[in-house]
């Protein structure tokens, strides 16, 4: 007895085939997904860093061989940052908050907790004096940063 050939597919085959187009296409979508996540978390690092190497190099314009003299400091008074809001001289030894420069998008996002930008000075005896207290004004400067984002 003789076979006859079927047209179409079983139900099988068609539930089989759309189970794996099923699970191409989630793995598609999840690889595209997460590297878009991964993508905003790197634009973050990456503004993380600039705003970082700028307060840095904003905090090297206020050494100076003179820092009495206002002619030789930055600022306005002298010596004073204007982003950090304790309006003290910007290298006094203790901690300086200067979450300003970190209050816009990509690193404070509308919705979740603010980003916070903050660096401690500590003062050493370097060979200079050190000068009188609270600023030190001679003595060397060791500062730490502090940068914490939603990430």
């Amino acid at each position: 007895m003789k076979i006859k050939a079927r047209r179409g597919q079983t139900l099988i085959e068609v539930v089989m085939a759309t189970m794996i187009s099923a699970m191409t296409t989630t793995a598609v979508f999840s690889v595209i997904l997460s590297s878009f996540v991964s993508d905003l978390k790197a634009d973050k690092r990456d503004a993380a860093a600039m705003v970082l190497k700028q307060a840095q190099e904003t905090l090297k314009s206020y050494v100076s061989a003179v820092p009495g003299e206002a002619t030789y400091v930055p600022g306005s008074p002298a010596g004073h940052w204007t982003a950090e809001l304790g309006g003290v001289w910007a290298l006094r030894e203790g901690n300086h908050d200067v979450s300003s420069l970190v209050s816009t998008l990509p690193l404070t996002v509308p919705g979740q907790p603010a980003a916070s930008l903050s660096y401690t000075v500590t003062s050493y005896p370097c060979g200079f004096g050190t000068g009188n207290p609270p600023n030190y004004p001679t003595a060397c400067k060791r500062v730490v940063f502090t940068l914490i984002y939603p990430d």
